[in-house]
């Protein structure tokens, strides 16, 4: 079989004798035969593919001259060849044999766009693993797993240039699995997320040390397993043939992925481990845009835990509950905070920098430590926002945020407030009402012209005995299902069926009630009840 056959994507139909001698053959023979069409015609099908072909091909003209089709692979140099012999009549009562080819490449390029619709359906690492897995086994091997290095999961750390020095491998086996009924026995032996470190002299370290794939025997499986007994194990020694192929992205070696057959099935061909290498290529494109979206979650995550306010000191005569949760992807920009004041009072702030990720996880630091400092120098609420204003204009340009700040006398329970944007807070009365607390509308943080800042109303207003005060961010009310008005009072109805003695119980209720809010975006919930003569309840 010639090389560039190999490459070919259309299947190629030879007419045959009974005994094997070429009547006739189109273009595609000078792919299959590495000679001219016309050269072909006369010869038999062994002198053109080579003697290896000779004893399955008998037994397939055999079978087709009797009437009866034959499917099977022709074991030629260049590797196995797949092909189908069905008969033909010919007149005057002659049986011809049609000889049809199926390229190697053929079904690898069904696999291949079948990997592009499945791999990198998400950024979650466990889950792209999972789905390379999932495209190759069985059709392309009897068991496959991705590794990838510990190094670039546990710190973060760059993955080393392709073809680095050599040295040990550890890894983490992120998916695995197997072409059998049961596959359970095998999962127990190789789990997912076990961290694996592979001798230099190992295939897979070869295969990480020089960016390579290795291509080995079961006489090469590593010694790392020899301790370990059982059925599945010794399933192993079934495998045969093993690639070991490394995941490249951008010039860096992430890991290698490792493909087997077991005895029974064509070991790995030339043209199987050029298919391997394209799978491994794609795959590795989706690997390095998880590992990346990892890295930068884990660092907003740290960053948003280290500026998030991490208890929260209720002082005389007030009672405060405060719940967060965070998106299930993406972290946002949720924040709030209570600033105790001169004279016992308090400020209460609660804010959204727009958007996920870095950026707005850094604005929502940058403007919860500059709202606690203007708010704790004693500065009414609406001269907090305009300052905040001031600051959020030297962010990033696509970036804004919602705010609101309010001053509250426990003694009195009377409050000042200003909004930039924000939900306005609800007030749960003692009566089993809710309703708008007073807020006074004004533009977000950041929106507005430097040469026309805006001018944010304040409004003074009493919270009643009993009543219980909420703030919260928008997670908790927008959804793609109903508008933010709708969700508002899905919101002020879980507030009154949740009201309870203790507040905490309430912030709790309220979650559990609107349960379906949660994953989709940050949700913070703060929530406010005076203890004192003034706001007791009755």
């Amino acid at each position: 079989m010639s090389e560039p056959f190999a490459a070919h994507a259309g299947p190629v139909t030879v007419l045959l004798t009974p005994d094997g001698e070429v009547t006739a053959c189109g273009d595609g023979a000078a792919r299959l035969f590495g000679c001219p069409a016309a050269a072909a015609v006369g010869a038999t099908l062994t002198e053109l593919l080579g003697p290896a072909s000779a004893e399955p091909l008998e037994t397939a003209l055999k079978q087709a001259a009797a009437g009866r089709p034959w499917r099977g692979t022709l074991p030629l140099a260049g590797g196995p060849l797949e092909v189908s012999c069905d008969p033909m009549a010919a007149g005057s009562g002659r049986t011809l044999v049609a000889l049809t080819v199926a390229p190697p490449w053929a079904a690898g390029l069904e696999l291949l766009n079948e990997a592009g619709r499945r791999i990198g359906s998400t950024l979650d690492l466990h889950r792209t693993a999972a789905e390379i897995v999932g495209v190759t086994v069985p059709r392309f091997a009897d068991a496959g797993a991705i590794y990838v290095l510990e190094s670039l999961l546990a710190d973060g750390r760059p993955a080393p240039p392709a073809g680095g020095a050599g040295g040990a491998a550890v890894v983490r086996r992120l998916a695995i699995a197997f072409a059998e009924d049961d596959p359970s026995g095998w999962a127990r032996e190789f789990p997912v997320n076990e961290v694996i470190v592979y001798p230099p002299d190992t295939p897979y370290a070869q295969c990480v040390g020089t960016a390579r794939m290795v291509e080995f025997g079961r006489d090469a499986i590593p010694d790392a397993i020899a301790h370990r007994t059982g059925p599945a194990v010794d399933g192993l020694l079934d495998h045969v043939s093993l690639l070991a192929v490394p995941l490249v992205a951008r010039g860096r070696v992430l890991g290698f992925a490792v493909f087997s057959r077991k005895r029974g099935r064509l070991p790995f061909a030339p043209a199987d481990t050029a298919l391997a290498a394209e799978l491994a290529s794609r795959a590795a494109t989706c690997v390095d845009n998880a590992c990346l979206y990892r890295r930068e979650h884990r660092t907003v995550a740290a960053l948003q835990a280290t500026l998030k306010p991490g208890r929260v000191a209720a002082p005389a005569g007030l009672e405060i509950a405060h719940r967060y949760v965070p998106a299930g992807g993406d972290v946002g920009g949720d924040w709030y905070d209570v600033v105790p004041l001169p004279d016992d009072r308090v400020a209460i702030v609660i804010g959204d920098s727009v958007g996920h990720g870095v950026t707005a996880a850094a604005a929502m630091g940058q403007l919860r430590i500059a709202a606690h400092t203007l708010a704790g120098g004693g500065l009414p609420p609406a001269e907090v926002l305009t300052r905040l204003d001031t600051i959020a204009q030297t962010l990033d340009a696509a970036q804004f945020a919602t705010c609101l700040c309010l001053v509250c006398d426990p003694a009195t329970m009377r409050c000042e407030l200003a909004c930039a944007g924000h939900p306005p807070p609800l007030l749960a009365l003692a009566d089993g009402t809710a309703r708008h607390f007073a807020a006074p509308r004004g533009l977000p943080l950041g929106v507005s012209e430097p040469a026309h800042p805006p001018e944010y109303e304040q409004l003074s207003a009493v919270i009643p005995a009993g009543a219980t005060l909420a703030f919260y961010t928008d997670g908790l009310v927008e959804s793609r299902m109903r508008t933010v008005d709708e969700g508002i009072a899905r919101l002020a109805s879980a507030l009154v069926a949740s009201s309870s003695q203790s507040l905490d119980a309430t912030a709790d209720g309220v979650l559990a009630l609107l349960s379906d809010q949660q994953g989709h975006d940050d949700i913070a919930l703060l929530l406010v009840r005076g203890t004192g003569p003034e706001g007791a309840a009755g």
